[in-house]
């Protein structure tokens, strides 16, 4: 038990120290010590004294929990939390989503500066500059900071990959450069970075067999938790194939997009038979609705993008009651993570007239001729 533990902290320390780009020898001078004792803290073979743990944090910049690895996962789950509360407020004080866009990379940018050693900071930067790429590249808004913003992109994202051992955030990093590069034409670096994400054509995952060895291991009972988090972790990916479809398709086949957005629908709404699946549909419904709300205006099919609208209100409206039962429950509670369970919560009825008009805003300000008017007297 001491050694795992001796090793645990070591393990910390050597995380840590590297993340900040500090070699043993720096990291002995900043707390006193010789660079063969920082060794034998990262080898599990010693521990540092009581009396270098506060400093030893400090030079690490990391609270005392966090060096010996307590509740670092839900740390981590609450600075996401807030980060989200923080993007949603920014989005909903926004004057339209480029002007969202920009100003998340703003915040998320000053939060680097602030804490440049934080992956989460770093990364969710990334992603806030991938989102705004796609408003220079085919609004051409932001260009001229488009340049810097890419370059700091790319550095801590690179960063972040380099240093970050938490393979959530590392492919996070992957997966948002990667659009960065499309969206500036380096089709090369992108297939570079996409090529390090996981892929399921092997049909090996982890998911298809954890189920099966929990059963082994513990029984029926945990196999079906195991089994729960396995299916949500495919909904979201199937979510996330057909939204991209939907939304490709809405700017050059409206027709394809409609008929493919039909389709991701009805496959939800398999899913959300199935209670646990009901949130990770949630944001996907939402955004399928909206592109297909797009293309129905585009096709001059004024009624039915109106019925889609009265569609999307009555599902998020269900989703809220949802939520609401979730979040009374002790029980039900204890099911969902952290982040889940915030997410739950930031899912007011402020939240869904936000979500609602900035839906409106945004398929009539992109259908600019006579049917974007007629939507709009329509509602």
């Amino acid at each position: 038990m001491a050694k795992n533990f001796m090793e645990s902290i070591g393990n910390n320390i050597k995380k840590i120290r590297k993340q900040l780009g500090l070699t043993q020898e720096e990291l002995a001078m900043h707390v006193g010590v010789t660079p063969q004792a920082v060794s034998r803290w990262e080898n599990g073979t010693g521990m540092p004294d009581i009396s270098l743990v506060v400093p030893l944090a400090k030079t690490l910049r990391v609270s005392t929990d966090s060096l010996f690895g307590i509740n670092e996962e839900k740390y981590d789950s609450q600075i996401y939390i807030n980060l989200k509360r923080n993007i949603e407020k920014i989005e909903a004080d926004a004057e339209s989503n480029e002007e969202a866009a920009l100003t998340k990379c703003q915040f998320m940018l000053k939060k680097v500066y602030e804490d440049p050693d934080n992956y989460i900071y770093s990364v969710y930067f990334v992603e806030q500059v991938a989102n705004l790429s796609r408003f220079v590249h085919y609004n051409h808004f932001a260009e001229d900071k488009w340049s810097e913003f890419r370059e700091l992109a790319i550095k801590y994202g690179s960063n972040a990959i380099r240093f970050t051992d938490d393979r959530e955030w590392n492919e996070r990093a992957h997966f948002a450069l990667a659009w960065i590069y499309i969206h500036d034409g380096n089709y090369a670096y992108a297939r570079e970075h996409i090529e390090q994400l996981p892929t399921i054509k092997s049909n090996r995952l982890q998911e298809s067999i954890l189920a099966q060895i929990t059963l082994f291991e513990n029984g029926f009972e945990e196999m079906s938790k195991v089994l729960t988090v396995n299916l949500q972790n495919f909904v979201r990916a199937i979510n996330k194939e057909n939204l991209y479809a939907v939304q490709s398709f809405a700017w050059g086949n409206p027709k394809k997009a409609v008929e493919h957005g039909k389709y991701s629908l009805s496959l939800m709404e398999t899913f959300c038979q199935k209670k646990e699946m009901k949130s990770y549909c949630r944001g996907f419904m939402r955004d399928i609705y909206k592109f297909i709300i797009f293309a129905e205006i585009r096709l001059d099919n004024i009624d039915e993008a109106k019925k889609y609208l009265d569609e999307l209100k009555e599902q998020m409206k269900s989703m809220y009651e949802y939520h609401q039962e979730i979040l009374a429950s002790e029980t039900e509670r204890a099911k969902y993570n952290d982040r889940a369970i915030g997410y739950m919560e930031s899912y007011t009825k402020e939240f869904m007239a936000q979500q609602l008009q900035e839906i409106i805003d945004f398929v009539i300000g992109c259908n600019m001729d006579n049917n974007g008017q007629k939507f709009a007297n329509a509602l």
